[in-house]
């Protein structure tokens, strides 16, 4: 028996004078910040293309051509498809001609009224002088109302031809049909040869640009969520990719079951890395900022359930070592975690790398952040004293 506690604190003495000569170990830190923070909570829900649509035809026809195929990017006017389009320019052809016809007819008419005009004029000054009847002179004036009349019908016709070839017109340019706007072919629908009604997809597109992250709320954040969330950092989950949203809008219905609303960031994405469907996460502030304590979100371990970071503190000799302190996440935004502690303070180091390979009490080498520098030296030197 006491042979073997020899053993034993002959270990322990071995084990305490290797770990004395071992180096301290090489780890990066920067200080605890306080600073103004808004409380922010975290919300997840997924990506919306701002417009998708089916992209269908206005004409009936035989398709000529389909210019894209799924995974084609086209901008806004690009052609996407055309239709035969001989029936109606024969069409377009009949109306014209109908149309020439029409002014010639209304040449006529114009003659033939300044005819009935002249005549009336005559009657008018030979009913004077009793020179003609009234009879004569009634039929006069019956050739004029009816060549008014007449002029006004062919007038009419003439009107109406006239929007008849500007419909035709709308109805040739509706053959080739043009892209809404800036997006992506996901899906074709048809092929050139096939025939295709009126209302009938080409292809179906999703814009590209600008997309919108839709994000389900508790309704019990309708009110700060609204007042304080504008522009905010979106999390695209599985990409290691950071977007900060160019606008916010509140979808003012909420779910009788689930009790949420949905929350729509508008999001810039010109690389066309977004693509709707995709999971994301943003944490959105829910109140006004106060004075908190932060730390990187890297100086935070997790384990069990427990938070703690390593608090470089002074040791013996003038070594530094690493402390584990407890701490309280209170919450987090894109970058930082607000915590609480009692045994922590603004300016006290706190490691953010190689804080996974941390024992309590080892011996640390402290490479602090450039920006730190002098609040922290500060800092260890009280601490010293």
């Amino acid at each position: 028996m006491r042979l073997s506690i020899l053993v034993l604190a002959g270990v322990a003495a071995m084990t305490s004078s290797l770990e004395a000569q071992m180096p301290p170990t090489a780890v990066r830190a920067v200080a605890v910040k306080q600073q103004q923070v808004e409380p922010h909570h975290r919300f997840t829900g997924s990506l919306k293309a701002v417009a998708r649509s089916s992209v269908a035809a206005l004409e009936d026809g035989r398709v000529l051509e389909v210019t894209v195929r799924e995974g084609a990017t086209v901008s806004q006017g690009d052609v996407i498809a055309r239709i035969d389009s001989r029936r109606l320019a024969a069409q377009k052809g009949e109306l014209e001609a109908a149309y020439g016809t029409a002014e010639a007819l209304i040449a006529q008419r114009e003659a033939e009224l300044r005819q009935a005009n002249l005549d009336m004029e005559r009657s008018s000054s030979l009913i004077r002088n009793n020179a003609i009847s009234q009879q004569q002179y009634e039929r006069s004036e019956t050739e004029l109302t009816i060549a008014k009349a007449k002029l006004e019908t062919d007038r009419r016709r003439l009107d109406e031809i006239r929007r008849q070839l500007e419909l035709i017109n709308v109805r040739l340019a509706d053959t080739e049909v043009h892209a809404p706007y800036d997006g992506q072919v996901i899906m074709r629908h048809t092929e050139p040869g096939e025939w295709i009604r009126a209302g009938e997809p080409f292809v179906t597109l999703v814009s590209t640009g600008k997309i919108e992250a839709w994000l389900e709320i508790p309704e019990r954040y309708a009110g700060t969520v609204s007042q304080y969330a504008q522009s905010v950092p979106v999390e695209i989950v599985g990409t290691d990719r950071n977007f900060v949203s160019t606008s916010a809008k509140r979808i003012h219905d909420v779910h009788a079951r689930t009790r949420t609303f949905q929350y729509v960031l508008t999001l810039d994405s010109n690389d066309a890395i977004l693509t709707p469907g995709m999971s994301v996460i943003a944490w959105l502030p829910t109140g006004p900022a106060e004075p908190r304590l932060t730390v990187p979100k890297d100086a935070v371990i997790r384990t069990a359930g427990i938070a703690y970071v390593y608090k470089a503190v002074p040791g013996e000799k003038g070594a530094t070592t690493a402390a584990r302190t407890p701490v309280k996440v209170v919450f987090e935004t894109s970058d930082l975690i607000v915590v609480e502690s009692s045994q922590l303070a603004a300016g006290d180091l706190v490691v953010i790398e190689g804080n996974e390979r941390l024992m309590p009490g080892m011996s640390i080498a402290v490479t602090v952040e450039p920006d730190q520098t002098s609040q922290t030296a500060a800092n260890m030197a009280g601490q010293s004293r």
